[in-house]
């Protein structure tokens, strides 16, 4: 038995455990990719054929998907300073600073 993505239009929907992909894709009526624990998914991530891999979706909707670390980024990098926090603003699309508290 395998593990299948069921995906629509590159987008997990759904899994199934089935012995072939062919009895997946006849049992759910859609395509059928078969995943192992090296490849994860989660629904609503999204198949990129080209990379042979799943894409999860992103943080926020002007991050960019960086294919080499596989991971979303800010279309700024965050900025370090000694004693600040930062948090992503999708309004603004740049970073807001606050002052760390410690106490």
């Amino acid at each position: 038995m395998a593990n299948y993505a069921v995906v629509d239009n590159n987008i997990v929907i759904n899994t199934i455990v089935a012995d072939s992909k062919e009895i997946a894709e006849e049992a759910t009526g859609k395509t059928c990719i078969e995943y192992t624990d090296e490849t994860p998914l989660g629904i609503n991530w999204y198949w990129y054929d080209q990379a042979d891999s799943y894409i999860p979706p992103a943080n926020y909707p002007s991050w960019i998907y960086n294919l080499t670390t596989k991971s979303w980024e800010a279309p700024t990098p965050m900025p370090i300073e000694e004693g600040k926090i930062f948090e992503w603003n999708e309004e603004t699309v740049s970073w807001d600073s606050f002052d760390l508290v410690t106490e």
